[in-house]
């Protein structure tokens, strides 16, 4: 921004040129206080105090590490060389915010027009200048924007020190956190009560001199048929053995595929995720410190995955910056003179405050990359890839199916060739299905030898636990906090002061706390659309159809139903000591509750003795646990065999105190 205005002159905590002063935010500057900063007598949880509420005009504060930031920008606004003020932050509702509450606590008295823009180009930011908004066309959206900040603060608040008090620990209530919380919780209960049951399919081999075909048994609209009857399927085989086939369909298609959107934040952290196993929140820090530190990434907390529109008249700038090492082969791949801005990935109508994860144009680019860690290279990697890739022909492949009827049962065979790699060349298809072979020469109606008929023995899979691709995946269907703030919420499950959630190789599961939690929390309060409602009320305000403090009254209501629900309930959350947990086999000494396991409390003096909270696939509970350490649990359901096969079997500790299974009733 400040070199678009022609700001040369580098202050402490500001740019100056002869026209404008740019200065700037750290995130926010001001937020909302806490009770005991209105009256240190609220220190004290109470119950008769509930709910909480307090007047924004007397709420606001500076926030901790934010004290020199506000000091430049209020000095600036209020300073006599400064007629007025061009309010240029996030072009959304949180942006709007975080400028709202500095000019209050500044005291700002000057007039404000707003630079309404999601790229901040040459080009755009001259567009956005010649239209400056009037500050009052936004009234509407900061009302919504103050609801939200407000909500949010009286409903964590509250909530928290409710639960907090009836269940005599300290607690934390959230409207996106605790919908996520038991969105975990239902998943990890599904694969605990989960029974498999076997199923069947039939493939055959089908050859003559030419081709060999492999197929197996589909419906008439050529989806797999499962059967779940051992003795129908036997009957199928019987019947089929030693007959001919006939081809009764044979198509071919011409297939295109383009490369994916661009990365925003979250498909940036499901990818991480999927393919290293990084939590949301350290892949936001790796984004970060490629955006302020190494200054090579565009700004990290999107929710876009498109383009506008003038950043085409300089994306030429972008890719070039992107020829050094491997990258520039790709980069002599795209013809610079015939590229044009593709609808798919440029869009201004998608872009909302901030456009997709793209490179940055930075001269020193190649030298930045080559000291980058590992991990930041990994995460560096994956945008530059994606965005070169959208510049590349796209992947053109021939599908082949070939439709067999054998003594009237359908057997159906995929086959797929390339035709022209395209943009798969850069990226690896790690979820291709099918061959990418030659087409086989088949003919419609032609008769072919079964060689092989194959009975096939599977069995029915339990759910999968939340990895981060698809836990972020969940909160983006429901609507579950956003770009910005799903890494924290996230994180705030997995606060060990009050622990909900643990990451256990790669997956996240609930804790025994986070499902007692869930246990003691009306329905209403863990929905997981609650976010949903909760964000059309708020349209609804900048809207006009709702006035804010309708909103707040609303809900301070609500709070004081559910806390006599909560109060009449009896649902309380059991503390299990160390003592409950169990005693160590080796040593006597009681055991503990850690990170990913159960350990001896005489580490210290030697003893390494521990237990895993999970063994193959299946998280054990502290019941559980005490049962294995006094001999032997009841039979558990849902263990995961290393081929992917589940069973259920008790624990028993051996003679040397490992852990076997014990498969009899």
């Amino acid at each position: 921004m400040a070199k678009q205005l022609k700001c040369k002159f580098r202050k402490d905590g500001y740019i100056e040129g002869d026209k404008y002063i740019v200065t700037w935010a750290v995130g926010h500057l001001v937020g909302l206080k806490y009770p005991e900063e209105h009256d240190s007598r609220f220190k004290k949880w109470s119950l008769e105090d509930l709910p909480l509420c307090f007047n924004i005009s007397n709420s606001l504060k500076i926030l901790p590490g934010t004290e020199k930031q506000f000091q430049v920008i209020k000095k600036l606004i209020n300073s006599n060389e400064v007629d007025s003020i061009i309010n240029a932050g996030d072009a959304g509702r949180e942006g709007y915010l975080i400028q709202s509450w500095i000019y209050r606590m500044a005291g700002n008295k000057k007039p404000v027009k707003v630079l309404w823009a999601s790229s901040f180009t040459e080009e755009a930011v001259k567009e956005a200048l010649d239209n400056l908004k009037d500050d009052s066309l936004f009234a509407g959206l900061l009302q919504e924007a103050e609801a939200r900040a407000e909500a949010d603060h009286f409903v964590g608040i509250n909530y928290s020190r409710a639960l907090g008090i009836i269940n005599n620990r300290r607690l934390a209530y959230g409207r996106c956190q605790t919908p996520l919380l038991k969105l975990i919780v239902d998943r990890d209960r599904d694969i605990a009560s989960f029974v498999s049951k076997p199923y069947y399919n039939v493939q055959i081999v089908a050859k003559t001199d030419v081709y060999s075909i492999k197929a197996m048994l589909v419906t008439e609209e050529r989806k797999r048929a499962d059967l779940e009857d051992l003795e129908m399927a036997q009957k199928v085989v019987n019947l089929c053995k030693e007959e001919r086939g006939t081809v009764l369909n044979v198509t071919e298609t011409e297939k295109v595929e383009y490369p994916p959107l661009l990365y925003n934040l979250s498909a940036l952290q499901k990818e991480m995720g999927r393919k290293y196993g990084y939590t949301p929140d350290k892949t936001l820090q790796l984004a970060q410190v490629l955006y302020e530190e190494k200054k090579v990434l565009s700004y990290p907390r999107t929710e876009s995955q498109y383009l506008s529109t003038d950043l085409y008249h300089v994306i030429s700038k972008h890719i070039n910056i992107c020829c050094f090492g491997k990258y520039a082969t790709w980069v002599n791949e795209i013809d610079l003179n015939t590229m044009e801005a593709d609808k798919r990935y440029f869009n201004n109508h998608k872009v909302t405050d901030h456009y997709a994860l793209i490179p940055t144009i930075n001269a020193d680019m190649d030298k930045i990359y080559a000291e980058l860690t590992e991990e930041e290279k990994n995460v560096f990697n994956a945008v530059i890839t994606r965005f070169l890739s959208i510049f590349l022909p796209p992947f053109k492949y021939k599908e082949q199916e070939i439709l067999i009827n054998v003594h009237n049962f359908l057997y159906l065979s995929k086959n797929r060739c390339v035709v022209d790699k395209g943009y798969r060349k850069i990226i690896s298809a790690d979820n291709d299905n099918g061959n990418d072979g030659t087409m086989q020469s088949v003919v419609n109606g032609e008769k072919i030898n079964v060689e092989t008929i194959e009975l096939l023995q599977k069995k029915t899979e339990p759910p999968k636990h939340f990895t981060v691709e698809t836990l972020i995946a969940a909160m983006e269907k429901y609507g579950i906090g956003t770009a910005a703030t799903r890494a924290d919420i996230i994180k705030k499950l997995q606060n060990p002061d009050r622990k909900f959630v643990s990451m256990v190789k790669k997956n996240y599961i609930s804790t025994e706390l986070g499902q007692q939690f869930i246990d003691t929390i009306p329905d209403k309060l863990k929905e997981t659309n609650l976010t949903q409602s909760f964000e059309e009320r708020l349209s609804s305000i900048n809207a006009g159809k709702m006035g804010k403090d309708e909103f707040l009254k609303n809900l301070s209501d609500e709070f004081v139903e559910n806390l006599a629900e909560l109060r009449g309930s009896g649902n309380t959350i059991v503390k299990v000591e160390e003592s409950e947990i169990g005693m160590c086999p080796l040593c006597g000494h009681p055991m503990r509750e850690g990170e990913k396991n159960y350990f001896c409390t005489n580490y210290k003096n030697g003893c390494k003795y521990s237990i895993g909270k999970v063994i193959l696939g299946k998280p054990l509970s502290k019941k559980q646990i005490n049962q294995l350490l006094n001999g032997r649990t009841q039979k558990i359901k849902g263990f995961i065999s290393k081929k992917g096969t589940a069973f259920d079997a008790a624990l028993e500790l051996d003679a040397e105190k490992k852990i076997k299974f014990v498969f009899e009733s």
